[in-house]
């Protein structure tokens, strides 16, 4: 019997089993093919079929649909049955189909689809018309299906002339998975497992062929079906057609060819006047392989988008093109800075390579929108996510499906430190915090079905930019359904959108190009002009020496604390170096960093192979780049491009355990051919595999240069400007605290917030950074920018009574606004602006009018300094002329602090943690990269395994701490090596306690 109902993890909340697994149970009982039949989606078609080629076992592709009086499964049986069936899921996505629709797409898809239906009203409703149907044995490709000896069916179908088949569901593999799937209806229904009704069923193996003998053909059916499918899935590239309402030049007949190569010659006399004979060569290179694979279209949809906005940055391996720079679709020209245009894109390659464009984050929605509306709705979506449970959530759920009130669950969260699952619940076990409750019902089985939640698909969510656009409409080409947020999605990630055949353009949000933007709009406003179209930052000498000294704290790109101390390391601040820096940084790289390092600083560049060595002689012998694996396993090895590229996608994979050995056998093998000896060899293929995870293209790197440098000019010489879109726009590595902190010591002096002359963002002028109102806690947004829209149409505000009679504030927006001092100078003390905002909230008759009883104000003293010192704290989270550590009694504290650090110096001094990142080691035990601050430094700490064992979590929260540790010397950078944390204090230096108003 072939299994035509195998139901996989992607029938969201319902299916315990991904495709992978369902593969392998199938392969290793020798079941030559199986239907893959998840609830109206096809989210796990991409995994399904990837599997199924890796083991030999045939895929049959389909969904099970809703239909008026129960579901049908519907299986393709030709390439437009695959049409068919997504069209049809978009369908029954948007609302269920009624009797009627499901006929007219069960005639529609003719014999494209082989349908088993197992609603016998709907098989009653088909028969008349079948009867009439002009094509003969047209219902040979509809069956009653049979979910077990079901007598009643067989007989009404055997009554209306549709033959039956076997279609039993196949759900669990072993009687453990019958709780995880109880629960995850559970969740999927908003209700416990205790009023979860039916249950999971027999499990695989216990699903007998033997059960259907009493209904003639049952079995036999099954194979049937599967012998008349004999569609191999194959997804062909598809493009967009030209941007609509292009013609181009009279000359190029409208041929997308012909119009992208007179658009890159224009663009590139642009970029460069006069084109010498280098930029027409590489042109005529690249426009001849992009014609070659049919990409014309898809260059000039990408240029059409990029003129919707004037700042942008496209990245990526597309930046090698000198195309793209010609079009400007990117801004880093490839010829002067060596970029690898095959990195790209080469003859042999078979995939398509997407292009990615950055936006100012708050703008990109906005483009999106604008394309989606010029090219047709029905011809864009965006790409998805797969969202997984994860460990809290996964126990979360799990907890609140046995019934347990968000309280109980909260109270075992906080007992759980740094929760981690695996698929087989080991490491759950081995938790300390678990183990001490594990005897408690119900836990013990809670934490079981939580641990097999662990990494199964939850929901979708949208692509932070990934836009499909297709020629006819998206749903011929894949389901598509609507995101919580309002877009159009396919329901693919971004891998199963590049095996589907779906060229995917990449519009991404970027806070720092809105830094820029709001930088020099800022400039505009007071004074400054800088012209950008003479603009080269990298150029400018103090920036230059600002990236040496690792002073980057709020610079795109370069800000992280690795990138900082790779700066202090390498005193290097040049754009070539800046992206061998930003590219090098990948968490598997560590020794080479170091090696590189030595070399930048003349230790020798040992010679590996001569064709090795001229590849990777501008980074000292270091594999860098993701092309940089590419050129030298074809260089070293003979691999061909195609080969090499494929080499370098695996080592980027997960999961790429089982695919790397061949290419390691490979690799030796050829490289030995060409002469490099084994331990030559070894080496480079050790640098290879330091490209596990994320890496990064030089193009890419290069192209997110430019934008640092353009931070890095705008903190260089217009500090108070920088850090105010800095902070406005919220997107940096670190908090607003931090930047604040980096903000005084940079010079600036922080302007507290004032309704008379602060905006709802920051803004910056000479040594001044003023607080925007969106900092103020509790203060809602359109309050604020109605305080700000009053003042400028209507002038300053004169006094609280005209403040609150043209504002009129919420009780909430009030507490803010006092608490951060944004009313004084209006009058009255801070009790008395409450007192009076709340009387004219409430429309006191007497308030502001000169007529009636004054009102009754609180008599009291002002808050003391102190108290509005630390109110200002709680609402904005810095203080307003001195730093946190102010504000805390922090006891025994002496003289030191951390601009005295010096290498084997040891040391217990008070710090404030502004950032931590935990990581694993090699051995994967857990350990820590904290950056600190005190009143004179920022500094880095590391916290080596035996300690971060001792002390956990105590630096993750932002409160001051005593530690203990020696700083010591890294390559030229200092770093302080933690060895405890003695106390932490959350005690402010005064114990008074605020009598507010109470105003809710």
């Amino acid at each position: 019997m072939i299994p035509l109902h195998v139901v996989s993890s992607y029938s969201l909340a319902f299916g315990v089993h991904g495709p992978e697994r369902w593969v392998r149970h199938f392969h290793d009982r020798g079941v030559g093919a199986f239907a893959l039949t998840d609830h109206e989606n096809l989210y796990g078609l991409h995994p399904f079929l990837e599997a199924c080629a890796e083991t030999g076992v045939r895929p049959i592709v389909g969904a099970e649909l809703g239909t008026p009086g129960g579901s049908l499964l519907a299986l393709c049986a030709t390439a437009g049955g695959f049409a068919h069936l997504c069209e049809w899921i978009t369908a029954a996505r948007k609302a269920p189909l009624t009797t009627a629709q499901t006929i007219a797409r069960l005639f529609g898809a003719g014999r494209d689809l082989f349908c088993v239906v197992f609603d016998t009203d709907l098989l009653q409703a088909l028969m008349p018309l079948y009867r009439d149907h002009a094509l003969a044995g047209e219902h040979r490709r509809i069956f009653a299906g049979l979910r077990g000896p079901d007598l009643a069916t067989a007989r009404t179908a055997t009554r209306l002339g549709f033959p039956v088949v076997a279609a039993p569901r196949f759900l669990c593999l072993s009687p453990d998975d019958a709780p995880v799937h109880r629960v995850l209806r559970a969740i999927g229904d908003n209700t416990t497992v205790y009023q979860v009704s039916g249950d999971a069923g027999p499990v695989a193996d216990a699903i007998d062929p033997a059960a259907f003998e009493a209904f003639p053909g049952a079995v036999e059916n099954t194979r049937f079906i599967a012998g008349a499918i004999t569609y191999e899935q194959r997804f062909p590239l598809v493009f967009p057609d030209k941007p609509p309402g292009l013609s181009g030049e009279p000359s190029t007949g409208g041929v997308p060819s012909a119009m992208l190569r007179s658009a890159a010659i224009e663009g590139a006399q642009l970029r460069f006047g006069e084109l010498s004979d280098s930029v027409l060569e590489r042109l005529a290179y690249e426009l001849g392989i992009i014609e070659e694979k049919g990409f014309s279209a898809y260059f000039l949809v990408v240029q059409d988008i990029v003129r919707r906005s004037p700042r942008v940055c496209g990245r990526g391996s597309g930046a090698a093109s000198l195309v793209a720079y010609s079009l400007g679709i990117t801004n880093v020209d490839p010829l002067r800075h060596n970029l690898y245009f095959e990195r790209f894109l080469h003859p042999e390659r078979t995939d398509m390579p997407d292009i990615d464009v950055d936006f100012a984050w708050d703008e990109r929605d906005g483009v999106i929108t604008q394309v989606m509306n010029a090219y047709g709705v029905e011809r864009c979506a965006m790409v998805c996510t797969h969202i997984s449970y994860q460990s809290r959530a996964a126990l979360r759920e799990t907890a609140r499906a046995h019934g347990l009130s968000d309280a109980e669950i909260s109270s075992m969260q906080k007992e759980i430190s740094h929760l981690r699952m695996g698929a087989d619940g080991t490491r759950v076990s081995r938790l300390a915090a678990l183990r001490r409750i594990r005897a408690d019902a119900p836990w013990p089985e809670i934490l079981a079905v939580a641990a097999r939640l662990f990494g199964l698909p939850r929901h979708l969510g949208v692509h932070p930019g990934g836009l499909i656009i297709t020629p006819g409409p998206v749903a011929r080409h894949a389901p598509v359904e609507m995101a919580p947020k309002g877009v159009p999605i396919i329901t693919w990630e971004k891998e199963g959108a590049e095996a589907g055949g779906l060229v995917k353009i990449d519009l991404l949000g970027n806070r720092s190009l809105a830094v820029i933007r709001d930088a020099l709009a800022n400039l505009r406003d007071n004074g400054h002009t800088l012209d950008e179209a003479t603009w080269v930052p990298e150029e400018d000498a103090d920036t230059v020496a600002l990236l040496a000294r690792g002073d980057s704290m709020g610079v795109f790109y370069v800000e992280s604390p690795a990138m900082r101390q790779l700066q202090k390391k390498t005193r290097r601040g040049d754009f070539e170096h800046i992206v061998i820096h930003s590219s090098i940084i990948r968490p598997a790289a560590n020794r080479f960093i170091a090696e590189y390092v030595s070399r930048l600083h003349g230790a020798p560049v040992p010679s590996l192979h001569p064709a090795v060595d001229r590849l990777l002689a501008e980074t000292y012998g270091v594999l860098c780049y993701q092309e940089d694996v590419s050129r030298v396993a074809v260089a070293l090895a003979g691999f061909s491009a195609s080969h090499a590229d494929r080499l370098r996608k695996v080592l980027t994979k997960k999961s790429r355990a089982d695919r790397i050995a061949t290419f390691h056998d490979e690799f030796f093998a050829g490289a030995a051919a060409r002469g490099a000896s084994t331990q030559v060899i070894q080496t480079i293929w050790d640098m290879m595999l330091s490209f596990d995870g994320y890496s990064f293209c030089k193009p890419h790197s290069a192209s997110y240069a430019m934008v640092s440098f353009q931070s890095a000019f705008l903190k260089a010489h217009f500090p108070a400007e920088f850090m105010a879109g800095v902070i406005s726009n919220q997107g940096g590595y670190y908090s607003l605290a931090a930047y604040v902190g980096e903000a005084r010591r940079m010079g600036l002096v922080i302007v507290p917030p004032h309704v008379n002359t602060s905006f709802w963002k920051w803004r910056g002028a000479g040594r001044e950074l003023a607080v925007g109102l969106m900092s103020v806690a509790g203060l809602h947004h359109d309050t604020g920018h109605a305080i700000v829209s009053r003042r400028l149409s209507a002038g300053p505000y004169l006094d609280l009574a005209d403040f609150f009679g043209r504002v009129r504030p919420a009780a909430r927006d009030l507490d803010a606004l006092v608490a951060a001092g944004a009313l004084d100078g209006l009058g009255h003390t801070r009790p008395r602006q409450l007192a009076l905002g709340l009387l004219m909230g409430r429309g006191d008759p007497g308030f502001g009018t000169g007529f009636g009883p004054p009102p009754r104000l609180p008599s009291g003293p002002d808050w003391s300094a102190q108290e509005k010192r630390i109110q200002f704290f709680r609402r904005l989270g810095f203080p307003l002329d001195e730093h946190p550590l102010a504000l805390f009694e922090l006891p025994g504290r002496g003289r030191f602090r951390a601009a005295h650090a010096r290498t084997g110096r040891r040391v217990t001094f008070w710090a404030w943690p502004i950032t931590a990142k935990t990581v694993l080691t090699h051995r994967s035990e857990p350990m820590q990269f904290v950056s600190f601050e005190d009143e004179t430094a920022l500094f880095e700490a590391v916290v080596f395994p035996p300690v971060y064992r001792k002390i956990g979590d105590l630096l993750e929260d932002p409160c001051p701490c005593r530690i203990t540790g020696t700083w010591e010397d890294d390559q030229g950078a200092q770093i302080f090596h933690l060895d405890d944390v003695v106390e932490k204090s959350t005690r402010l230096r005064t114990s008074a306690r605020l009598k507010m108003i109470n105003t809710h």
